[in-house]
Order: C-alpha cells, then structure tokens, then sequence
C-alpha cells in the first residue's frame, strides 16, 4: 500500500470487513451495522480493490474470509477494539467493566460462583445455533458460557474443565440405605432415582450429561422417579425422600459440608462408572475485561 492509497483509505472499510468476518454472511452483517447489503457489499468491493485480491470466498455456510482479510483483521482488529473502549461514555465502559453475564447450570451458579459482593447476572437461557451463541458474545449479550459446547470462533477462547469428575451417591440421612455401610448395586436399582439433567451438560435423563457403564451380565434400569435442571429441586426431593442421585464427589461435598444439607454420600458399586462428557468454559478474549473474567474462569480451572 503506498502512502497515497493510505491516505485516501476510509478506515470505515475495516469496520465493515470485520463485521463480515463475525457474522459470515452480508444480510447479518449488514443489519447489525444497519447498513443496507448493498453498501456492505460496495465496501467489500472496495476493500477488494485496496488490496488487489479477493477477500471473501462463498460456502454453503455462507462467507469465509481468505488468509489475507484475517491478516488485515488480525492487523487492525487489536487497534479498533482498544479504540471503540476509549471512545465510548463513561457510564456503559464502567457498567461493562464490572457486570458480566454468564451462562451455565446452576448448579455452577451455586457451588464455584461464591463472590456475591460482584455484579454477575446469571442465566441458564437455551440457545439455538452456535452461530447465534457467536453473536451473543460479540456483541456483548453474554461473557462466559459453561456447558459441554465449545464454541468455533478467533474471538472466543474454549477451556476445557475438570469439574465433573469422580461420582459419589447422595441420600437423605433420613433414608434407610444411610443406616449402610455401603451402596451396593441391588440398593442403586432397588432404590428411586433423582436426576439432574441440564441441556448444558449433555443428554436429559442422565447422572449430570454422564453416560452410566455397568460391569455386569445384566445391569437392570434405574427407576428415575424425579428429573429437573434445578439443582435446589434435586437437593430438596432428596432431603424430603427416599431417593437417590449421583453427584460428582467435590460437588456432594460442598452442599453436604458447605451449606449443611441433611444428605449422605456413599461411594458408587464398584461395578459402576459414570463417564461424564467434556466441560468447557467459552469466554470472549476482552482488553477491557480480561481480569474480571480471568478472576471468574480461575474458579474453575
């Protein structure tokens, strides 16, 4: 680019590339620029010119850009952001510095989110498509989501979780199987289930997304007596009841220890293990954000 080319450049153009990049299609870009296509277009037809090279390729998915449009991106993309947070008033960079919003089961809400002195809005709201997911985090709807998705874009950082690991079974003290040593498998069939079950975690109807493998010729059925995707439901059903439920261990432990919930914890048949789906936590790479979010996410890692 020489220096004359530079200095007619419309850095607008950018802009509008940018937003190609992140919403994959003209129509989408278009309305959330509130331009119409046809400018959106001329400006792609502009940058093409620029550049001396296509930057666009079409797909049945709709709009990928080239390697050279991420190289322009990745070049300007850094600059612009700092810029848009300088530029905007006080009051919306104060709120979105310290307010974040978060998808996930509450059950996370519950056990690892213990900071209640910060501003975090909490929502387990189901989505669609990625892509839609995408948007909500571009365009600052939400800030982290946690649940076995890993989202697909340059913007959004996946980590992948631990926190689903190692079951224990979960009763009332008040049930006849605490008066046990032990759990055995006749108790886990014999015995009514509740069963937390999130669309975050992975298939309805299963120990928290988990698939149940059984050692035995004939593992049985469980009598799954009571699903909900609130875990206070869970907790309460089994504090009135005489059911059970499989948690993961760290997660017993908390509402046992932590918040005095009248439950026992047994260690599972050994002819039992409960193979959980991976957990991811989904946040948006943010200067103005970073350390907030980070103090967030280190609860989890």
């Amino acid at each position: 680019m020489d220096s004359r080319k530079a200095d007619e450049f419309d850095y607008n153009l950018i802009k509008t590339m940018n937003e190609v990049i992140r919403s994959g299609n003209l129509s989408r870009a278009a309305a959330n620029l509130n331009l119409s296509v046809s400018a959106v277009s001329a400006s792609l037809k502009k940058l093409r010119h620029h550049f001396g090279g296509d930057l666009f390729y079409r797909t049945v998915n709709g709009l990928k850009p080239t390697s050279a449009a991420m190289e322009i991106h990745s070049s300007f993309s850094k600059a612009m952001n700092i810029i848009e947070s300088v530029v905007k008033n006080p009051e919306r960079r104060q709120s979105t510095c310290s307010f974040l919003k978060i998808i996930c089961p509450d059950i996370f809400e519950h056990h690892f989110i213990t900071d209640r002195s910060s501003n975090i809005e909490f929502s387990n709201h189901h989505f669609g498509q990625e892509a839609d997911m995408i948007q909500s985090f571009l365009h600052n709807n939400v800030d982290i989501l946690i649940g076995n998705y890993i989202l697909h874009h340059e913007r959004i950082i996946s980590r992948k979780l631990k926190a689903l690991e190692d079951f224990v079974i979960v009763c009332s003290k008040n049930n006849l199987l605490s008066g046990q040593a032990s759990v055995t498998l006749s108790h886990y069939y014999a015995s009514p289930h509740a069963c937390y079950s999130h669309y975050l975690l992975g298939p309805l109807k299963t120990p928290f997304g988990g698939l149940v493998s059984v050692d035995t010729p004939y593992p049985g059925e469980i009598r799954t007596a009571y699903t909900s995707s609130s875990i206070s439901g869970v907790l309460n059903m089994l504090e009135s009841g005489d059911m059970l439920a499989v948690f993961p261990r760290n997660i017993a432990h908390y509402f046992i220890h932590d918040r005095d919930y009248n439950l026992a914890e047994f260690h599972l048949p050994a002819e039992i293990q409960i193979i959980s789906p991976p957990l991811y936590i989904n946040y948006l790479a943010d200067e103005v954000r970073d350390l907030r979010i980070n103090q967030i996410v280190s609860n989890f890692i």
